[in-house]
């Protein structure tokens, strides 16, 4: 859970698009239509959190409703976050929940839609799509909803199954395993119009191994047990292999135009979250 005091940073923040919004009206992103943010163009019922300056008091009086006015230059855009949930993010899931919380607070406190889904099992579970910042706590509320334990399918299978995915910004989640799967799962997404920004969630034992002597490694999703000797020669070679991963993912990423944050598992998220945002031009 998030605390106030990182929710008061976040509110500060806003999301950046290269593109221009093509969604629903009502946000606060300049859309591809013409004429000036002035110019009107129809009205849609208020939700907690919107621009109280948009109300219609005219149509509340007649109608014992409030409306908000919805003008031609300004749309609300989507915002997808795609969280990982395979067996191999349990060790990280309190992390890659945090940072899907995160981009779901912005997304609510900028104006835009927000659709989360989590992906296990090469299937997607798709939260109702929300709006306004008093849509906070349904998220998190869904979000508690879910657990990392698939271990069937592939990442590829699963994003090929969402649903609703509008010309947008979308986040992925991820611990990146495997990359043919995260490359083609990129790739589907630049097919559906997003503008993807990778997560690479890994923890700090992936990371920075601390083994010594003979261990038994078992992989969390085929169950597949290693037995090593985890002398230098062995965590030498696994560093090697490690950079030569991470380097792949960031290539993958940066030739599809996908920004790329490594967020370390083992570090405060609330103080490494907002500098990787920004050190991609995320915000």
């Amino acid at each position: 859970m998030l605390t106030d005091s990182f929710l008061s940073r976040l509110d500060t923040l806003s999301l950046a698009m290269r593109g221009r919004a093509q969604g629903g009206a009502g946000g606060s992103r300049r859309s591809r239509q013409t004429g000036s943010s002035a110019e009107f163009s129809d009205y849609r019922e208020y939700v907690p959190g919107d621009d109280i300056r948009r109300l219609d008091w005219n149509a509340y009086a007649r109608f014992d409703k409030l409306f908000l006015k919805l003008f031609m230059e300004e749309q609300e855009s989507l915002v997808t976050v795609l969280l990982d949930a395979s067996a191999s993010m349990a060790a990280k899931w309190a992390s890659a929940r945090s940072a899907a919380e995160a981009v779901g607070y912005l997304a609510l406190t900028g104006g835009d839609r927000l659709n989360i889904q989590v992906l296990k099992n090469g299937r997607a579970l798709r939260s109702p799509q929300l709006s306004g910042r008093a849509a906070f706590p349904r998220l998190t509320g869904f979000l508690d909803t879910c657990a990392p334990d698939g271990n069937e399918g592939t990442l590829t299978e699963a994003v090929k199954h969402t649903e609703g995915l509008k010309k947008g910004l979308c986040f992925l989640i991820t611990d990146g395993y495997t990359e043919d799967a995260l490359k083609e799962a990129l790739d589907y997404l630049r097919y559906l119009k997003q503008e993807t920004a990778v997560v690479q969630v890994l923890s700090g034992e992936e990371l920075r191994p601390d083994y010594a002597g003979a261990v038994r490694l078992t992989d969390s999703e085929s169950g597949e047990k290693l037995d090593l000797l985890a002398d230098r020669a062995a965590l030498d070679a696994y560093r090697d292999a490690l950079t030569d991963f991470l380097k792949s993912v960031r290539e993958n990423c940066a030739s599809r135009e996908a920004p790329y944050m490594l967020l370390d598992s083992e570090k405060s998220f609330e103080e490494s979250f907002i500098p990787l945002l920004s050190q991609s031009r995320m915000i």
